[in-house]
């Protein structure tokens, strides 16, 4: 894509701050993602191939990285293909006006509920352990929850499954995610709380009750 000499003019004609370039989009993402990747995603539903492409290449390593966690239940080609096609088709129809906040992580999610459900057919498990969310949110005065980072894809699967099956809302998931796997760049904890609008202790007593049903949903899957 960047080889083609029709790029440079239409990249210029997306107006992003600092983007003269598809190289350059990558740093502009760890920048602002929600402003950058929703001005792709607003292009792209406009008609703007490059701008969706684009979009969906700047997600494309988190796909492969849901395939990877499912990794000796297929072929990892087909294990792919299944990560990317649910990628392509987040993408394509992510709803802008009803979720312009957190898009990688709502992509991110999406992603792997899709995929998730395309290879449902071939087994029948929880995802991950409620334990990554369980050293439950301390009280802590600022900045991250303390406890040990862990993998986010872990985290991803055991809140999309979550909220696939109604244990907890979207917007319940979206705060865990911001708390526990933030962004790169962000941080989590209560600097995650005030990104979602709400005090440091409404977001840990949101998030402990959010865990508790997640740990309860998951023991009563496995009986």
């Amino acid at each position: 894509m960047s080889a083609d000499p029709a790029t440079a003019a239409a990249v210029a004609g997306w107006r992003l701050a600092d983007v003269w370039s598809l190289a350059d989009l990558e740093p502009a993402v760890r920048r602002d993602a929600d402003g950058v990747l929703l001005a792709l995603l607003r292009l792209g539903r406009a008609g703007d191939g490059l701008a969706l492409r684009s979009a969906f290449q700047l997600m494309l390593g988190k796909a492969v990285r849901i395939a990877a966690t499912h990794s000796g239940r297929d072929s990892r080609a087909n294990l792919e293909q299944a990560a990317v096609t649910a990628l392509w088709t987040v993408v394509a129809g992510y709803p802008i006006e009803r979720r312009p906040v957190k898009v990688a992580a709502n992509i991110a999610m999406d992603t792997l509920r899709l995929t998730v459900t395309e290879l449902a057919h071939q087994r029948h498990e929880t995802p991950s352990s409620p334990e990554y969310l369980h050293p439950a949110i301390a009280d802590e005065p600022a900045g991250r929850a303390g406890v040990s980072e862990p993998a986010d894809l872990e985290v991803f699967e055991l809140l999309a499954w979550a909220v696939g099956n109604g244990t907890v809302s979207r917007e319940d998931a979206t705060l865990l995610v911001d708390i526990y796997a933030p962004a790169p760049g962000c941080a989590g904890g209560s600097a995650a709380a005030a990104r979602h609008g709400i005090s440091w202790a409404a977001a840990r007593q949101r998030a402990s009750r959010a865990t508790r049903r997640i740990a309860e949903a998951v023991r009563a899957d496995d009986i």
